[in-house]
Formats: structure tokens, sequence, C-alpha cells
């Protein structure tokens, strides 16, 4: 537990979970454009997608 504010709790992730994450990337990635494209079509939304393709791609 985080010892200032016992709502946090530190977690580290594993070599064989850091490899899960990359063999997934590819899945979630689809997944997300997929769901900007529908959401870009939506004039409600399309202001949003445009701000959240501006944002930096992590590394």
């Amino acid at each position: 537990l985080c010892p200032t504010d016992r709502r946090g709790i530190y977690t580290n992730v594993t070599e064989a979970g850091l490899k899960l994450l990359a063999e997934a990337r590819p899945t979630n990635d689809t997944a997300l454009r997929e769901a900007l494209d529908t959401a870009a079509k939506n004039p409600e939304l399309a202001p949003l997608v445009l701000v959240v393709e501006s944002l930096p791609a992590s590394p």
C-alpha cells in the first residue's frame, strides 16, 4: 500500500506480463482504430476524436 494514501497499491509488471501486453497491442490498436473511426462519423464526437488523434503516441 501507498504509505500516504491507503487507496494506492504499488505493482510491477513481470517480463511475462510485458510480453503478453506486446502480443495484445495489435488487437487493442485495431479495436481502438475502429472505435475512433466510428466516433469520427458522429458530429458530436468528431472533435474529441481529433483531440485524441493529436496526442503523441506512447512508446
